[in-house]
């Protein structure tokens, strides 16, 4: 089995990246935190933009991705600027974003530690930090799998914190490693690296009706993604 680059996998999957989630209740989630911490004035970086599902309703924003082919239909959907960079290695001087955010699966391709430093060298002052990462106690998945038996692969994944996605276009099937995370895990690099966390939230990717009472309740530690609101101080 072909493992992929990040970059490579995400330039393969860009041109039915859309198709593929749209629809996803994770967007009505990821829309309602943009619509409750960010400000229409506020200068914004977004983190693995993807095709710029964000940037179409973030008033001033930048976006940032790894993927060349993703970076190409981001700048044709919005009229916004998109950089093509990693994630730790931002290309932003120090204090230039009232706000960063990150949603989805970018952070779980790249070093964290790394990444919240460099996110808090390009905040401001007392700035923001918003983002979700794919969490390793998603009930979901353990459920489905367990349902087939998948023991050993949930045993192995909650020990060593490491997946891979696979994604089927058309005959091709591709694949990327991933990296999973507990919220105690998050939450201790964020304090270390001096965020004050203003509240975590759950998102799935699904649409069904517990989604909905996921996003701020105790079920938000067994969803798919968990996010967090972060302060830098």
């Amino acid at each position: 089995m072909r493992i992929m680059g990040v970059k490579d996998y995400y330039d393969r999957l860009a041109g039915v990246y859309d198709s593929l989630y749209k629809n996803k209740y994770m967007r009505v989630v990821e829309r309602r935190i943009i619509s409750e911490f960010v400000d229409r004035e506020d200068f914004v970086l977004d983190i693995g933009c993807g095709t710029g599902e964000h940037l179409k309703i973030l008033n001033k924003a930048i976006g940032l991705d790894i993927s060349l082919e993703m970076s190409k239909i981001a700048r044709e959907k919005t009229d916004k600027f998109v950089v093509v960079g990693n994630a730790e290695f931002l290309p932003f001087k120090n204090r230039s974003f009232d706000v960063v955010v990150s949603f989805f699966g970018a952070l779980n391709h790249c070093n964290l530690n790394r990444a919240v430093r460099e996110v808090r060298r390009v905040l401001k002052d007392d700035g923001i930090f918003i983002f979700t990462v794919a969490n390793v106690y998603d009930a979901k998945w353990i459920l489905r799998n367990a349902v087939r038996g998948n023991f050993k692969k949930i045993k192995k994944a909650i020990r060593k914190r490491r997946g891979v996605i696979i994604k089927n276009i058309g005959d091709e099937k591709i694949r990327v490693n991933t990296r999973f995370y507990d919220k105690n895990e998050v939450e201790s690099i964020l304090k270390k690296e001096n965020f004050k966390i203003i509240c975590t939230f759950g998102a799935n990717i699904t649409g069904s009706p517990l989604d909905r009472f996921i996003y701020k309740t105790f079920l938000k530690n067994f969803a798919s993604y968990i996010g967090f609101v972060a302060k830098k101080c």
